[in-house]
């Protein structure tokens, strides 16, 4: 293991002394058979023994008296200390070889551009080293930082100038100090073929640590799963009978929390890489059908439905058509996320692409997720928001509603932005918005021919529909006012 640490101008105080704090933890922490190293680095690197150490009494004791003497001064040579640290690793060892990497900023020395940097990152670690990041405050440069982890196979984390550093980095040294399968893979049976599995690919298990992996499946029947990895340099193997059901409807979470963690996946690739339209379209459909909806995919599904003509009283977010404020700001947090490679909105996209793609549950990630890009909300004005200081500045698509049912603004941008995306429900499979005062099916835009049958809420006809359709009656729960799609026909329950 390597403990990279930057000590450029920009950590002294608070930030340096918390990082100090965890190194030493970390280090004192270590098992007595691993072998250790402790880089700095500034406007050059400098290691502390020029190799690799056995984690004895000595070599810990020394290396606690370094870590208590850095100093904060100078550039940020990023480049220049990763290559001295992914250079420390044994052509001939079959053990895991880990990087800990913490900087508050961006390359100011030596190569400077990502692209060089990550592939000089992939050519030194051929596949057998993993780069954990850590990004100390707001200035650091998440693309890089998340290109890393992404080409190593490790993770990245980002710490706010109110958290504690010396917490976040101990917590995690403590998972990862005991590897226990690494390289993990699954085989699935003859006939079963595996697609969007995330995440992919699947990171090294560590002691403690739960691996939960969620993929799509083709084909059906029963047979042996197979997990495979390697452990204490040997190849490890275990399998476990399971079946594959051609349709199963008891666990409807489970959909969602792929889709959270595909959605997660989808907008990282638009904030590394670039957006495409394929891009744009699958997270637009994924959003509504699973009702996901943050400032990012607010955006985007407002724009698709606006785009293609969806009457008012059929969107999904209605809230944002009657309020530009509230959509101006989600669209000024998509363009933050597409451009911003550092600053706080910055690091607020690269947390919410962290807790989606790890996603043990849908809700709570996208509670999370909602949070993480509320905070990049409170840097709109300086990207270039315009708020409209009246309704005659306003488009008239746009005016404010009277509609019954409809939300006021509270005059809390992040919490209204927030407040409209939660007016949506997943229930028994489907995902329905509140407009006005009706629940809207979001399949229902996909029919716009179909016929419509209206029902009175509470209507002899209303109690023949539950009795003859089972299916329906969590959807009716809902409210007297409900849209949904059965069999091709529209259903409209209504006051």
């Amino acid at each position: 293991m390597v403990f990279v640490q930057d000590v450029s101008g920009s950590m002294a105080g608070k930030k340096l002394e918390q990082a100090k704090k965890a190194l030493r933890f970390c280090v004192a922490s270590l098992n007595d058979d691993d072998r250790f190293e402790v880089i700095r680095f500034a406007t050059e690197s400098d290691a502390l023994f020029g190799n690799l150490v056995p984690a004895d009494r000595t070599h810990r004791d020394r290396a606690d008296r370094y870590i208590q003497d850095l100093r904060a001064l100078g550039g940020t040579a990023i480049h220049e200390a990763l290559q001295r640290a992914l250079a420390l690793r044994p052509a001939d060892s079959g053990r895991p070889f880990l990087v800990i990497f913490l900087t508050d900023g961006l390359p100011t020395v030596g190569p400077t551009d990502v692209e060089t940097i990550v592939s000089a990152v992939t050519q030194a670690s051929h596949g057998k080293t993993r780069v954990f990041c850590f990004g100390i405050g707001t200035d650091v440069n998440t693309r890089l930082l998340d290109r890393i982890t992404e080409t190593t196979r490790a993770t990245s984390a980002y710490v706010l100038p109110d958290e504690d550093l010396e917490v976040k980095v101990s917590n995690f040294f403590a998972k990862i100090k005991d590897p226990v399968l690494a390289n993990p893979t699954l085989v699935l049976p003859d006939g079963i073929r595996l697609a969007s599995l995330y995440p992919s690919p699947l990171p090294d298990l560590f002691k403690g640590e739960q691996l939960i992996a969620v993929g799509r499946y083709r084909g059906e029947g029963r047979g042996r799963l197979t997990l495979g990895g390697e452990l204490n340099q040997q190849t490890r193997r275990f399998e476990f009978p399971v079946e594959f059901a051609q349709g199963a409807t008891a666990h409807d979470f489970i959909p969602r929390l792929w889709a959270t963690r595909r959605i997660g996946h989808l907008l990282d690739e638009i904030r590394l890489r670039g957006e495409s339209k394929e891009l744009k379209d699958e997270v637009v459909e994924l959003a509504r059908k699973y009702g996901l909806v943050t400032p990012y995919t607010a955006y985007l599904i407002h724009e698709d439905e606006r785009a293609r003509g969806v009457p008012l009283a059929l969107q999904s977010l209605p809230q944002f058509a009657t309020n530009l404020t509230a959509f101006q700001a989600t669209e000024a947090a998509y363009m933050g996320l597409k451009r911003d490679v550092s600053g706080q909105s910055a690091v607020a996209a690269a947390r919410y692409g962290l807790v989606n793609r790890n996603a043990l549950q849908a809700d709570s990630a996208l509670a999370a997720g909602r949070q993480e890009a509320a905070t990049a909300l409170a840097t709109l004005p300086s990207n270039g928001l315009v708020v409209p200081t009246s309704p005659a500045a306003m488009p008239s698509r746009v005016l404010p509603s009277t509609r019954p049912g409809g939300l006021a603004p509270s005059g809390d941008l992040a919490a209204d932005v927030i407040r409209y995306g939660e007016q949506s429900r997943h229930v028994n499979g489907r995902t329905f918005f509140q407009n006005g005062n009706a629940w809207v099916d979001s399949q229902i835009q996909g029919l716009p021919t179909a016929k419509i049958e209206r029902i009175p809420f509470g209507s002899p006809e209303y109690f023949e529909l539950l009795a003859r359709e089972p299916q329906v009656r969590p959807w009716l729960a809902l409210g007297p006012s409900v849209k949904f799609v059965m069999d091709g026909c529209v259903y409209e329950i209504h006051e």
